[in-house]
């Protein structure tokens, strides 16, 4: 009830009982008033009567006066009476004014019956005395002087008409008094009457014709409650036909479908006319699930996102989310139903856990991260090839295994990949937990959120590092000489490649040189091919210190061996490293305790001055090399 109700209801509430208390109390004066009058009318009938038995009283008293003066036969029984008669007229004239048992009041109460009895005028009270005392006179006289008798009775005969006039008006005068109480009380009660409708009219108006006004008011706006309400019901109804999940009503007395939109007979592949009059539980495909579902509806009233199993009309399963809630359909208590079909999801679902378990049983690694870089998801491969379990990376960056191999740089063109492509695929060296370095095969994609907002990656990697070593190995094999461990002619002709390359960017020069032991071939005769082996080994390692790490030194058969030499300047610097070649040759050799001794023949040529390419250079640090050995051997000489 809104506050306006309250307060109207309260003041009509206040008003109303007014009015009652108004109409009670005039209920109870007018009682009060018609018990005085009845009380006032018993009280003057009995004056009334009074008056009449005094009057009687005195009309027995004078004649019995009259028969006792004349002489009266039985004359001592007429003065008993006459005497008796006297003290009755006294006692009630006494009762009139000191008040008698039935008058229920000492004396009368009107003003012009108290002039009687007091008044100056012949005053009753003065009268009846005085016809008491000649009354009595008339006794005493009997006995003594008769004609003293005779007056007294003439006396009291004359008492007698006056005082009967006055008992008379006495009567009329109480009769009088009564009709105008009567009157009086008529006119009061009319009054009250006049008082009590006018107070029904002012409560008609001020209470009841607004409670009735309220009352219609309410009556008015509860009729268009219930419209609205039908309305919005009416509206809620169609908003539920045409809505895009599968919604039905059925009765809850008997289970009986009685509504059923587009969306839910398409769902069952069906028609309305199909659906409806069908009990509800028939959809179910599982018992054991319905009753449950009943238990459910019975305990809670409703069902909230329940996952259920029906069956089409076609006889084909489906999985379905159900929402069952409480509502009404054309008057009728039922239950309203969601059903939302969710077997495509379930597929995917199964697929996703298909996905799962070949994803857990992969041979390969799998992380993945958020688009912070944090790890949500390792697979047991993972742990496999990294030795860290899934509790020890979650929420780590994959930072955490990196061998520090590879520089920034590298970092930095694998993110710009991820960013610009998408997509990042090539071979890395990381480290297990154990500290040993491994290489993998690393593929990472960047996932996309429907905004387009990178969400996820996902990192993919199998430890080739078996692979990688039988690569180096082949790769070794296929660029390095077997026994000196230096670069073969192959991997000479690459490096030479490079430094030409290298020099035509940086604008700088580089030296070739060619070397030929001189001795060698003594010495392998001599000391056997071990010794020789190792002569060259060593020889290698000579060569080695000569240089810088950035120079190249190579064999390229026999006693062969190049070296490529960076960034000189003029032949002076080319000199001091050939010299300091050809003096490490000269020193002796130790081969396992026997004492060797060699020399070198250097042919030297300069890039670009010497060549334009490698095989150009090769060739004049050749002929350089053979005019040494043809002019004495052990020096050295530029192309």
């Amino acid at each position: 009830m809104s506050d306006f109700a309250q307060r109207l209801t309260r003041a009509l509430t206040i008003r109303y009982v007014a009015v009652l208390v108004i109409i009670g109390a005039l209920a109870v004066g007018s009682f009060l008033g018609l018990v005085r009058v009845l009380m006032d009318a018993e009280s003057g009938t009995a004056i009334v009567n009074a008056s009449a038995r005094q009057r009687a009283l005195v009309e027995r008293a004078a004649d019995l006066a009259v028969q006792v003066q004349a002489g009266a036969v039985q004359a001592g029984k007429i003065e008993q009476d006459l005497h008796a008669t006297l003290d009755r007229l006294e006692t009630v004239h006494l009762g009139l004014l000191q008040g008698m048992p039935e008058l229920k009041r000492p004396q009368p109460p009107v003003g012009r019956v108290k002039a009687l009895y007091y008044g100056p005028d012949g005053a009753l009270d003065a009268d009846l005395r005085l016809f008491l005392q000649h009354g009595r006179g008339v006794l005493v006289s009997r006995r003594g002087d008769a004609a003293m008798a005779g007056d007294v009775a003439a006396m009291v005969e004359a008492v007698k008409g006056r005082l009967g006039q006055q008992l008379d008006a006495l009567t009329g005068l109480y009769q009088q008094e009564n009709l105008d109480r009567l009157r009086h009380m008529f006119g009061y009660h009319a009054a009250v009457v006049a008082l009590v409708l006018f107070l029904l009219v002012l409560s008609a108006a001020a209470v009841f014709r607004p409670m009735v006004t309220r009352i219609r008011d309410d009556l008015g706006e509860r009729l268009r409650i219930e419209k609205n309400l039908r309305e919005s019901e009416d509206r809620l109804w169609r908003m539920l036909q045409e809505s895009p999940v599968g919604v039905s009503a059925s009765r809850r007395k008997d289970g009986l479908v009685v509504f059923a939109n587009a969306r839910f007979c398409e769902i069952l592949r069906t028609d309305a006319k199909n659906l409806l009059g069908q009990r509800a539980r028939n959809l179910y495909v599982d018992n054991q699930q319905l009753s449950d579902i009943v238990h459910e509806l019975k305990d809670k009233g409703e069902i909230n996102d329940a996952e259920v199993e029906f069956r089409r009309f076609d006889g084909e399963p489906f999985h379905s989310l159900l929402t069952v809630k409480a509502s009404h359909f054309e008057g009728e208590p039922v239950n309203l139903a969601w059903i939302y079909d969710i077997s495509a999801m379930k597929a995917a679902e199964e697929k996703l856990k298909l996905t799962a378990k070949v994803v857990e049983s992969a041979s390969e690694a799998v992380v993945i991260t958020n688009a912070y870089n944090e790890i949500e998801y390792v697979n047991p491969a993972f742990t496999a090839i990294t030795e860290y379990t899934a509790e020890e990376v979650l929420g780590q960056n994959p930072a955490l295994w990196r061998s520090g191999r590879h520089d920034a740089e590298f970092y930095q063109s694998m993110w710009a990949a991820l960013n610009d492509a998408g997509r990042w695929r090539g071979e890395i060296w990381n480290r297990r937990k154990s500290g040993e370095f491994y290489a993998e095969w690393l593929s990472i994609v960047a996932i996309k959120d429907d905004a387009g907002v990178v969400s996820h990656y996902i990192a993919i990697f199998s430890d080739i590092t078996h692979r990688k070593e039988d690569e180096e190995r082949v790769w070794r094999q296929a660029n390095f000489d077997a026994l000196t461990g230096l670069p073969n002619r192959a991997l000479f002709v690459d490096r030479l490649s490079q430094a030409i390359r290298q020099s035509k960017r940086d604008g700088k020069k580089f030296a070739l040189f060619f070397i030929d032991l001189d001795g060698f071939k003594q010495v392998n005769d001599s000391l056997g091919h071990a010794a020789g082996d190792l002569l060259l080994q060593q020889t290698a390692q000579r060569l080695v210190d000569c240089v810088r790490s950035s120079d190249t030194v190579a064999r390229l058969a026999g006693d062969e061996f190049t070296c490529i030499v960076q960034g000189v300047h003029d032949s002076t610097d080319t000199s001091m490293v050939a010299r300091k070649i050809l003096e490490r040759l000269a020193a002796p050799f130790d081969l396992d305790g026997k004492p060797a001794h060699v020399q070198g023949s250097v042919g030297i040529a300069l890039y670009p001055d010497d060549g334009a390419d490698g095989a150009e250079l090769l060739k004049m640090a050749d002929e350089a090399m053979y005019r040494v050995k043809r002019r004495g051997k052990n020096s050295f000489e530029f192309a």
